[in-house]
């Protein structure tokens, strides 16, 4: 085998477990947002908003079904997690973001979980 079709070779396999560590990622993502969803201490989501799989969920704010629908642009539902308050000036919902209570990184995993509701 020559050193071209060894290197072809080796950029095809990594291609593949590339290809194969997105899906995982994702879920991985997913799984992250849903526990910071439903953890007490964090996201806390659940104080207001009712979640399908939740327990004892508030009922302040709307239920939480169908995101993806109401908003397509994840980039929406994630600036209303980051500050609500700029949309909303009168909404209960905390900033998590603009008050460093969840990063950049948590949002966009809770994004992921909310959207596959």
């Amino acid at each position: 085998m020559t050193a071209l079709s060894r290197t072809s070779v080796l950029f095809l396999l990594l291609a593949i477990a590339a290809g194969l560590a997105g899906p995982a990622r994702a879920q991985s993502a997913v799984a992250e947002g849903r526990k910071l969803a439903f953890e007490r201490g964090k996201g806390n989501c659940l104080t207001c908003h009712v979640i399908k799989g939740g327990d004892l969920p508030g009922t302040i704010g709307p239920e939480l079904k169908d995101i993806k629908a109401k908003y397509p642009d994840r980039n929406e539902l994630a600036a209303i997690i980051f500050d609500e308050t700029k949309r909303n000036p009168q909404t209960m919902m905390p900033p998590f973001g603009r008050n460093r209570i969840l990063t950049e990184q948590e949002i966009n995993a809770i994004v992921d979980f909310l959207q596959t509701l």
